[in-house]
């Protein structure tokens, strides 16, 4: 078969394999490209959202407004609310990008439920659902149907309470 085949004809054959392996490699490096986006967009999404956190852990202070708001609003004062409420948008702006690149595709689904299970949660605790219902309009349409569904969706939580922590004094 290949004698019948002048040296034009073998030289494009010979070409089209060659194009066809180097499309096979275009595609395997676009794969792993992919994969590390992916890995480096979930790392950096997961680093947002602990630095949201954080305060939490390092700041007694903020974890004294944090405690007394997730029981309602009404126990803060108005200094405290307002760190209350900009505490809970970190959070949950953090949790919208996570949302966001989740349905992207961009998000490994282990994170995504993992952090997806925590935000059902908090989002069931009293002073959250508070502040939910006074901000929800600062974030995009879907992810506002996706905490409201959350919420419907999910078992009422009672906060825990410390009642010999200074907080509560």
């Amino acid at each position: 078969m290949f004698k019948s085949l002048t040296k034009g004809e073998v030289a494009e054959v010979i070409s089209a394999i060659a194009v066809v392996i180097g499309l096979i490699f275009v595609g395997l490096e676009l794969r792993q490209n992919t994969l590390a986006q992916k890995v480096t967009a979930t790392q950096t999404l997961a680093a947002n959202y602990q630095d949201a956190l954080d305060v939490l852990a390092f700041e007694s202070d903020a974890a004294c407004i944090y405690v007394l708001g997730i029981n309602g609003v009404d126990n803060l004062d108005d200094a405290e609310r307002l760190r209350f409420f900009v505490m809970l948008f970190q959070i949950y702006r953090s949790g919208e990008q996570l949302h966001y690149y989740s349905i992207e595709g961009m998000v490994e689904p282990r994170i995504w439920r993992g952090f997806e299970r925590q935000l059902t949660e908090v989002s069931q605790l009293p002073g959250v659902k508070q502040w939910w219902a006074l901000r929800r309009n600062w974030f995009s349409d879907d992810f506002q149907g996706f905490v409201d569904e959350l919420i419907a969706q999910g078992k009422s939580v009672k906060p825990q309470t410390y009642p010999d922590h200074h907080c509560l004094q």
